[in-house]
């Protein structure tokens, strides 16, 4: 019951923090966003928890290992690279932004710790994960040859370290995306040993 309570708060928020993000309310629909990778993570949890809620049988341990992985990608990537600009510009203190890039990737994490059956995660977990955001990478990349700038942010790149101007050009814009994903894919692994770590000492609360 606890569970079940847990994930209904976390489908509520997150749902009302993107029906507020888009703009709904107001008669407009921003699905530019959909360009953003917060926005994509946090779809994807919506999703995934809304089934937890009502078909758990089709829950595995290795599918919420890669969605936790996914949108905690998100909280790290915004607090240490994009919210600081963020708060400089007065667009940090809102319900939605706190939702999506804190809250929403803090009670994933907190799920898979509390309520996800440890030790089924392999080895290979990781590097499929990190098939995700390069997947995400490589969309931006045909999206930015092919179409024009992303709302209004006056730019073909939703962020700006991933944007060749910003970055001084090609080289090193791929060169920081590669130490990126050098830092998700010790992410993946981070979480596995977690996986296996609390096996182990928990072997009897989270099996």
């Amino acid at each position: 019951m606890k569970k079940l309570i847990y994930r209904a708060i976390y489908v509520a928020l997150v749902a009302v923090a993107l029906v507020l993000d888009f703009e709904f309310l107001q008669g407009r629909a921003n699905w530019y966003y959909l360009n953003y990778y917060t926005i994509l993570s946090n779809i994807a949890c919506l999703v995934f928890f809304t089934l937890a809620l009502f078909h758990p049988q089709r829950i595995t341990p290795r599918a919420e290992g890669a969605i936790t992985f996914c949108i905690a990608i998100t909280g790290i990537i915004y607090a240490t690279m994009l919210a600081p600009a963020d708060i400089a510009e007065g667009h940090f203190f809102n319900f939605e932004n706190i939702v999506l890039h804190y809250v929403a990737p803090i009670m994933v994490i907190l799920d898979w710790l509390l309520f996800c059956p440890k030790g089924r995660l392999r080895t290979t977990d990781p590097l499929l994960w990190l098939c995700i955001p390069l997947s995400y990478f490589g969309y931006i990349l045909v999206r930015s040859t092919f179409a024009g700038n992303i709302g209004n942010i006056g730019s073909r790149f939703p962020y700006g370290f991933i944007d060749p101007a910003i970055q001084g050009g090609w080289g090193p814009m791929l060169q920081g995306v590669a130490f990126i994903a050098l830092g998700m894919l010790a992410l993946g692994y981070l979480i596995f040993l977690l996986d296996r770590l609390i096996l182990r000492f928990a072997p009897s609360g989270n099996r």
